[in-house]
């Protein structure tokens, strides 16, 4: 990717307001209160801070960054701010894209914050001929990690779905986040995609949920190609993933098959890219971040 100013990169913001930014930022730090200590966390407010002009995006290099913290007095180090940088990757709030100049070598970090919603339940649509799931005798327990409740018995590889307790207030006036169809999917979410999985999900908070974790894939890989540029990888692997479904394939559950899959597939997009660079490009890990 080509170094450039900021507004250059305005196609890779999800938010469509600052406001919007820091809530998602809130509701990431809730659930990952733990994730960071405190130098960590001055630098992620840092980084924050900087990521205003374009709302969850920012251009620059680590060293700029640690030498405006030092200037506001709050002495952050560069090794902090790798730290934190690692770990929101991994979290799956953060991703960064490396920039080279046009002569040849690294430029700036373009860092792009991902949207965070609170967890939510899915569960999935039968139907007419799919398989009957009144017949189970046992359910796989899901990893509290884990957003979807599609569950595979071990007996007859049927699905099962536990039953969710139903909001007394909702209304057609005032109707639950999960009543939304996939019209209502955030516009970050490819609308390839959206159609690719709304034969078999057709709840927005379901389709984005795959998606999430298709970002929580990606992200494993330090790809320097945008995750949005790679959708015909994510969709392909949602298909392989219902053909083994039906072919009753799937020991796990159906979004940890998916999640697996599609880190095999990155899995080997990432070697065709590691051979495709220049010999040039080929940096130490500790060159990481500039």
């Amino acid at each position: 990717m080509r170094a450039g100013n900021i507004k250059q990169f305005t196609r890779f913001s999800q938010f469509t307001n600052v406001g919007e930014f820091n809530e998602h930022k809130k509701n990431f730090l809730e659930d990952y209160h733990q994730l960071f200590t405190k130098s960590e966390f001055m630098a992620f407010e840092l980084l924050s801070q900087y990521s205003v002009v374009v709302p969850g995006v920012a251009n620059a290099k680590i060293d700029t960054l640690v030498e405006k913290s030092s200037e506001k007095g709050d002495g952050v180090s560069r090794a902090s701010f790798i730290r934190m940088l690692r770990k929101a990757k991994k979290a799956g709030i953060l991703i960064v894209h490396k920039t080279y100049r046009a002569s040849g070598g690294f430029a700036h970090n373009v860092f792009v914050f991902q949207r965070f919603d609170p967890p939510s339940e899915t569960k999935v649509i039968h139907r007419e001929n799919d398989e009957n799931a009144g017949d189970s005798k046992a359910i796989h327990k899901e990893k509290a990690a884990e957003t979807i409740n599609l569950l595979i018995n071990h007996q007859d590889q049927k699905i099962n779905i536990r039953k969710e307790n139903v909001p007394t207030n909702t209304t057609p006036e005032n109707p639950s986040l999960k009543d939304l169809d996939e019209t209502f999917t955030p516009g970050n979410v490819p609308n390839e995609f959206i159609q690719t999985v709304k034969p078999f999900y057709n709840r927005a908070i379901e389709i984005y949920r795959f998606w999430h974790k298709a970002r929580l894939a990606y992200n494993k890989f330090n790809f320097d190609m945008p995750l949005e540029f790679m959708i015909t990888v994510v969709i392909d692997a949602f298909k392989t993933t219902v053909f083994h479904y039906k072919h009753r394939k799937i020991k796990t559950t159906f979004v940890q098959y998916f999640y697996g899959t599609l880190c095999g597939m990155f899995g080997v997009q990432k070697r065709k890219e590691h051979m495709a660079k220049k010999p040039r490009y080929n940096w130490l890990d500790e060159m990481e971040y500039e």
